[in-house]
């Protein structure tokens, strides 16, 4: 039987990885991640939290499978170098001219694929029946198919706080 693998992707503002700027509060998100992790048997989460945590995924793990159940899959940005990857993975685009500015993101698809494929690496090492993996929005589908491809049961959920009128 296939490991089974449940991809949650949202807002990297959502995890709530205390060591970034700017998140959001949000308990539908924390509500979320504890249904997940009781309707599909989650004995192990994996988050690209990108060495920011610890999440709100992360204590969650902690607290409902105890130690040694969570693995931060994404190296820091600092430390990207060290597995041939680049420590940018997207570019910004300027949209309009001040004072009225908003940004849109080119995405460097090499780097996302490089990444990637050190997750599912670190995935494939580790022991578990059923996992979670949280992960940013441009990454659902591209991971999804890969951990397919490298023989997981996939099923894929997305997550984002304009989905709902207010936080």
């Amino acid at each position: 039987m296939n490991r089974r693998v449940t991809i949650l992707a949202t807002l990297h503002v959502l995890q709530g990885a205390e060591k970034r700027f700017g998140n959001l509060h949000d308990p539908m998100y924390s509500a979320l991640l504890n249904k997940l992790m009781i309707s599909e048997g989650v004995d192990f989460t994996f988050e690209e939290a990108s060495g920011l945590g610890p999440t709100i995924a992360e204590k969650l793990t902690l607290e409902q499978l105890g130690a040694g159940h969570y693995l931060d899959v994404d190296p820091a940005r600092g430390d990207r170098a060290d597995f041939g990857i680049a420590t940018n993975s997207h570019e910004p685009n300027m949209i309009g001219s001040p004072p009225r500015v908003a940004f849109a993101n080119w995405q460097i698809l090499e780097v996302h694929a490089k990444r990637e494929e050190l997750w599912l690496k670190r995935i494939q090492r580790q022991e578990f029946k059923s996992a979670l993996v949280i992960c940013g929005l441009v990454h659902l589908l591209s991971f999804a198919f890969r951990l397919q491809v490298a023989n997981f049961s996939v099923q894929a959920i997305d997550y984002a706080s304009w989905q709902r009128n207010s936080i």
